[in-house]
């Protein structure tokens, strides 16, 4: 998935957990942050493609690789969101995180999601990197949560994206190119 789905969807997912008190604005930056940061391997296009086709997707989208992303994210946001415990912090964290894989997971990259304990590679193929459709969705859906009239609604939005999402997938596969 492309790097603007993923950070709306870490929106979303603080915007569906959001009548919870542990929830504020700082908590929907920090999952953003989070959604995001699994693809900051991609720097490594910085020493050319062929390391990038190597290292991407490689070890920040793994479970040891997302615990320390977390664990670094944590300590890093504890420096400037000093009313969190680096506990909330890291439990944010993680959770971006594994919802950036999993996003990953339904698109062409094979990830090896248990490394180094399995090569095994996990991979759906159900859309590309980047989605039209998806981002269309993931982002309106993400922009309506935040609409003060529409307070309250957040779940139901937020399940009709999912479900639309889903449709999309299951009734339309191939609608990205990948058949």
């Amino acid at each position: 998935m492309d790097p603007l789905t993923h950070t709306c969807s870490g929106i979303l997912l603080g915007q569906a957990l959001r009548p919870c008190e542990a929830v504020h604005r700082r908590t929907l930056i920090v999952l953003a942050i989070a959604a995001f940061a699994p693809d900051l391997d991609a720097a490594s296009y910085l020493w050319g493609a062929d390391v990038y086709g190597r290292l991407h997707h490689l070890y920040t989208h793994t479970v040891v690789g997302v615990v320390l992303l977390a664990a670094v994210l944590a300590g890093v946001e504890r420096a400037w969101l000093r009313g969190m415990s680096f506990g909330r912090l890291f439990a944010w964290s993680l959770a971006g995180c594994s919802l950036h894989v999993l996003g990953d997971v339904v698109a062409v990259w094979p990830l090896r999601i248990l490394w180094p304990w399995s090569d095994r590679d996990f991979v759906l193929r159900w859309t590309g990197d980047f989605d039209l459709v998806v981002l269309t969705v993931v982002g309106l859906a993400t922009g309506l949560t935040a609409v003060d009239t529409l307070r309250g609604r957040e779940r139901w939005i937020i399940g009709t994206a999912v479900l639309v999402v889903v449709a999309y997938f299951v009734w339309m596969p191939g609608a990205a190119g990948l058949q």
